[in-house]
């Protein structure tokens, strides 16, 4: 894992275990989630790619063409529902990021082939099992949906990729601060799927994609 992901994970942990060794008489007995239900996430995260795919140009298939994806950082904003004590549904979106396609193996010449914004939202239900002093974990899955805004730039003009949507799971976990605020931290792995047209050097290309992205996530959320 690149180290701007590995990061914000020992940061996160290092957190979380302080919040728990600290004591909070009663907080162990309090259930907040079932009087204020609902909660607002706000968080900065970032995303490493484990690209893999294949290239054809002009029709003919190039085994060692690669596509690399650019690690990229992003603002997020989740929407819950705690509808059970150990259950809540939440989506997910955030400002459109803008990641930059790297040409490998024998479109390592090509260096940056596009850049590409794109937006994501995240449907998803989390599993709550126990609370812990301040400190609750929790697992998810769910849909992501990713959509392609713009392409721009690079050695692959004309680039145009399609819209796609694959599943993902998370874990996480939050430490309650008061009875409305807590902190938490948030990782997540999809699993998508994308097929691109372009031109490279005169000739037509194709391209497909999988990027199946590893997010991290930390920020506030607040309960009402």
């Amino acid at each position: 894992m690149p180290s701007s992901v590995r990061l914000p994970c020992l940061f996160g942990a290092t957190f979380l275990v302080a919040a728990v060794a600290t004591p909070r008489p009663g907080l162990a007995q309090e259930n907040p989630e079932v009087e204020q239900p609902f909660f607002v996430r706000l968080g900065y995260g970032l995303a490493s790619y484990r690209t893999t795919g294949r290239a054809a140009v002009a029709g003919q298939s190039l085994n060692r063409a690669r596509v690399a994806l650019g690690d990229v950082s992003f603002a997020a904003l989740e929407l819950g529902w705690r509808f059970a004590p150990d259950w809540s549904v939440s989506v997910l979106g955030g400002l459109p990021p803008t990641v930059a396609l790297h040409g490998r193996g024998d479109f390592a010449d090509q260096g940056v082939l596009r850049k590409v914004t794109y937006g994501s939202v995240m449907l998803g239900v989390q599993y709550h099992p126990f609370t812990l002093g301040r400190f609750e974990p929790f697992v998810g899955a769910g849909l992501n949906y990713t959509a392609i805004f713009r392409t721009h730039g690079g050695s692959m003009s004309e680039l145009h990729v399609a819209d796609n949507a694959g599943p993902y799971v998370q874990v996480g976990g939050q430490v309650h601060l008061t009875s409305s605020l807590s902190a938490f931290v948030d990782a997540r792995k999809t699993w998508l799927s994308f097929d691109a047209k372009g031109v490279a050097g005169g000739a037509p290309v194709r391209v497909s994609i999988d990027p199946d992205p590893v997010s991290v996530t930390l920020g506030l959320s607040y309960r009402f």
